[in-house]
């Protein structure tokens, strides 16, 4: 009895998860119940389980992030509408308003996925640095997937733009491509702000990903969920939209480290402050 015991214990599944904290890689059981891990390099303690559809509860971290940048940004563009600063009475109007709404909603995700490590650390200085970087460089990639997502939008359309609304799925794939440059940007700006090339090429590949399925699902969500004079829609789309770019990124970032993928312990340039995860050992010498 005790020996068949300790055979299933030694044959039970394991799975690879990063510590929160320090990202180690930790070896632990594969259980539908929640556990409670320690890590041995750090100490710290934090609760891991899986959910359907690949989910764990390390995802909640990044919803979360992506929640709240959205949640932000929708109430910063819903005040910019309200107030009308730019009637659409021109073209020209109408492209700066497209480039004010994208700006304002990147300052606000940026801000958000800029100030999240330092903010689940404790770690003020990181946290004011994170806000402060990741709202300038949110703001601009905002502005730039503006600009790119009207030239697109123009183009589209062609000289018919005065004489006819515009097809569902010509607006579609107008959003997609801006919402993708924005992800793609911010994605960029949050690699730059870890200060590492491995976080540089997973935030552009995951925030042009994770973008492209918030555009994607953008006019569908805003055009079916018709409450509040379409308040309601645009605010689960923007929602979608936040969240889908945050986990993406943040996906793809942690299946790169959980791979040891050595440019994710490459520094970026040391004119910016050293990413906390390249005080670890190397990646040849880490525990599997």
């Amino acid at each position: 009895m005790n020996s068949g015991q300790q055979s299933q214990s030694t044959e039970e599944a394991k799975i690879i998860v990063l510590c929160e904290n320090c990202y180690q890689k930790l070896r632990i059981p594969r259980r539908p119940k929640k556990l409670r891990v320690t890590c041995p390099r750090c100490r710290h303690e934090f609760g891991f389980r899986h959910y359907p559809l690949g989910f764990t509860s390390n995802s909640k971290l990044p919803l979360l992030v992506g929640l709240v940048g959205s949640l932000a940004g929708f109430a910063v563009v819903e005040l910019i509408e309200a107030s009308n600063v730019l009637p659409p009475t021109s073209a020209l109007n109408a492209l700066l308003d497209s480039m004010l709404v994208t700006g304002a909603f990147g300052m606000c995700l940026g801000a958000a996925m800029g100030a999240s490590e330092g903010f689940f650390r404790k770690d003020r200085a990181r946290l004011s640095y994170g806000l402060r970087v990741g709202a300038v460089l949110g703001l601009v990639s905002g502005v730039l997937s503006g600009l790119i997502a009207q030239i697109v939008f123009s183009a589209l359309l062609g000289p018919s733009a005065a004489q006819s609304e515009p097809s569902t799925a010509r607006l579609m794939f107008a959003r997609i491509v801006g919402w993708c440059v924005l992800g793609l940007l911010i994605g960029g700006s949050y690699g730059i702000k870890e200060n590492t090339t491995g976080d540089v090429r997973v935030g552009l590949l995951g925030g042009a990903i994770g973008g492209a399925v918030g555009g994607l699902l953008f006019d569908p969500l805003s055009s079916t969920i018709q409450v509040g004079g379409g308040t309601a829609g645009r605010f689960v789309a923007f929602l979608a939209l936040g969240i889908a770019i945050s986990l993406a990124i943040n996906g793809l970032r942690d299946v790169a480290i959980g791979s040891n993928r050595p440019d994710m312990y490459q520094p970026l340039t040391r004119r910016l402050p050293a990413n906390p995860r390249l005080s670890l050992p190397p990646p040849s010498t880490r525990r599997r």
